[in-house]
Order: structure tokens, then C-alpha cells, then sequence
């Protein structure tokens, strides 16, 4: 298996988030702070974002990567986020991306599955 920093592979973080206060989950402007801080102070350069307010709460949205991209989509009334990272050649801005989301979200509970994907 190659070094998960190898530009030549991908390094996908799946996560699901548990436990995140409501608040925190209703609007698409909280939503896009919480994805556009953690991919930027991650280290990551940010080409483009796109995110979608659901009636009457929830909320989706991506936020495109020069490597890659972060996205995630809220469901308010179970307290929980479904989050994905991906990097290409990142694996290590991908996980300080991850651990800023999950303290900004403040998931009480998460599961994470990581996948090496080559190109």
C-alpha cells in the first residue's frame, strides 16, 4: 500500500456524526461557515462552494478543493451530519479537516471509515 500522502492516491474520509446540537444543523449559512473554516484552516485552497437550505431546516452542501472537495448534509431533528472528505495526495489535511469539523459540529459520537482510492 502506497503513503496515504502520496500524490498519486486518493485519501477518502467518510464520516457519520452523532450527538451535533440542532442549532448547528438547521441553516445552510451555519453549515457553510462551519465546511469553509475547517477545509481553509486545514490547509486546503478553496476553488468553489455550493450549498442548498432545505424548508423548513437541514441543510447540504460542498465546498469544491484545488484537491478535492468537502461536503456534508444535516438532518436537525436526529442531531446528525453526514460528512465526506476527499483529497487527493492530502491525507493529512484530510484528518485535520475531519477533527476540526467533528469539534465545530460537536458530534458526541462518530463513526469514520477511510478509504484509499488510487488514480
Amino acid at each position: 500500500m502506497k503513503n496515504s500522502n502520496d500524490p498519486e492516491q486518493g485519501y477518502h474520509l467518510i464520516a457519520e456524526l452523532h450527538g451535533c446540537p440542532k442549532e448547528l444543523l438547521e441553516k445552510a449559512d451555519k453549515l457553510k461557515e462551519i465546511l469553509m473554516s475547517s477545509a481553509k484552516d486545514a490547509g486546503f485552497d478553496i476553488v468553489n462552494e455550493a450549498f442548498y437550505q432545505f424548508d423548513p431546516i437541514g441543510a447540504t452542501g460542498v465546498v469544491v478543493l484545488s484537491a478535492s472537495h468537502i461536503s456534508a448534509h444535516t438532518w436537525p431533528e436526529f442531531n446528525y451530519v453526514a460528512l465526506d472528505i476527499y483529497s487527493c495526495g492530502w491525507a493529512e489535511k484530510a484528518k485535520k479537516a475531519l477533527d476540526l469539523c467533528l469539534k465545530r459540529f460537536k458530534s458526541n459520537k462518530f463513526e469514520i471509515k477511510e478509504v484509499l482510492r488510487f488514480r
